[in-house]
């Protein structure tokens, strides 16, 4: 209650029960409220008329600061504390962060144009999904242990042996401290630099040829790996090479056995800077060089087919440039090698010109070379953004395995390709 209203419920009460109790002369009780008057006056005349405002304002402040008090309560889910937002993914967390859950989406919608130069071949063109992808990934028990769980809604032309509806990562991880971890699940193998990398992460709207057809792609079974400031190695033992979502059956597993290894030497850098393949202006200059080798056993055959790459990565803060070589033995006789070259220069803070040649040469065999052109457009970095390439074939695409990047099996050279791409990844 304010001082003004107190003073008049005093001098009310004071006349009521003055006139009715004790029956006081008039004059005393006007004498009184003169006097309260003068007392009312001393004080505003002492504090000015800020009296009045500042008591104001310390219920204001009081109000607000219940108003919060209750808004962190409603916020943290029936008051346990726990948190939600958006950081790098919409995400949900206890108040002790052992429990997290992030959700993250890869959207990929892509325009090409094909020309083949064979006779009678039509020229093909059109738009594809090429990817819709959900992640849901965070931390379960405490914060050393981890997962993930990536989930294709519609892929096309699936290099990586995913379909609509299929699994893709799907791994528990523990972490032990001093840089050892190790996984358990689906997950991509460890081998080369650039398939290591996330699809929403790239320079160019895919991976290349040779990448994908000669890596060992997915795996189910267990990786450990170790981790330091100049140095990284993981290794896995799974089930087979290339295999995803398999089930087990009286005849498992394909392989008598199946490893897959890669090493990294960070020469300058930090290794979040290597998270993709831009080197975005402003970053500092990084290098690394790594190496990756898989191998398994046919159970049928006994053949042991291997594969290997070594692979090195330069950024220079606004242009960066990579290079690959691969080789693979399906220990029949039949040998293939390939190699990779391309980089990108930022020519303003969100425009990248981008260029790559790739080479796969069959030992005995045909032999593919083309070479790719093209500009990104970043409206927030990978987040979204737009890519338009150019591809040229010097000679007969080979393999219809390649028809992930848009080309199509020719006997002839001179095959060219536009792409487009909006992709979206948050």
């Amino acid at each position: 209650m304010s001082l003004t209203k107190t003073v008049g419920l005093f001098a009310g009460t004071t006349l009521a029960f003055g006139g009715v109790a004790f029956g006081a002369d008039q004059n005393n009780y006007a004498a009184e409220i003169a006097d309260l008057k003068a007392q009312i006056a001393e004080m505003k005349s002492a504090s000015g008329d800020s009296w009045l405002t500042e008591q104001r304002a310390a219920e204001i402040r009081g109000i607000v600061t219940d108003v919060l008090a209750d808004a962190d309560t409603r916020s943290s889910l029936q008051g346990s504390g726990a948190g939600a937002g958006y950081d790098g993914g919409f995400f949900l967390s206890s108040a002790d962060g052992n429990y997290s859950m992030k959700l993250n989406v890869l959207q990929q919608i892509r325009w090409s144009f094909n020309d083949n130069p064979d006779t009678g071949a039509d020229q093909s063109f059109g738009f594809e999904n090429k990817r819709t992808r959900l992640n849901f990934s965070g931390n379960i028990v405490d914060s050393t242990w981890s997962y993930k769980v990536s989930f294709y809604f519609g892929y096309s032309n699936s290099v990586e042996s995913f379909g609509q509806g299929d699994l893709a990562d799907v791994w528990v991880s523990k972490d032990f401290g001093n840089g050892f971890a190790m996984y358990a699940g689906q997950f991509k193998l460890p081998f080369g630099a650039e398939y290591g990398l996330d699809a929403g992460s790239l320079q160019f709207t895919d991976y290349s040829v040779a990448a994908s057809l000669l890596g060992p792609g997915y795996g189910q079974g267990l990786m450990f790996g170790y981790s330091a400031d100049m140095f990284r190695v993981h290794a896995a033992y799974v089930n087979g090479l290339g295999e995803a979502n398999q089930a087990w059956t009286s005849g498992s597993p394909s392989t008598d056995w199946a490893f897959s290894a890669r090493g990294e030497f960070k020469l300058a850098g930090n290794w979040s800077s290597f998270g993709d393949a831009q080197s975005w202006k402003g970053e500092e200059f990084g290098a690394v060089i790594g190496a990756g080798y898989a191998v398994e056993q046919d159970d049928t055959t006994d053949a042991t087919p291997w594969s290997f790459t070594v692979d090195a990565t330069v950024d220079f803060g606004g242009a960066n440039v990579a290079a690959a070589y691969f080789m693979t033995d399906d220990d029949t006789g039949g040998e293939i090698s390939a190699f990779t070259v391309s980089g990108g220069v930022f020519v303003a803070d969100d425009i990248e010109l981008v260029a790559r040649y790739e080479n796969i040469d069959v030992d005995g065999g045909p032999e593919l070379n083309t070479v790719t052109g093209g500009a990104n457009w970043y409206f927030a970095r990978n987040t979204a953004k737009v890519g338009v390439e150019f591809g040229y074939a010097f000679d007969a695409i080979f393999t219809s395995a390649a028809e992930f990047a848009n080309w199509t099996q020719s006997t002839d050279d001179g095959q060219w390709v536009l792409r487009g791409q909006m992709s979206f990844s948050f």
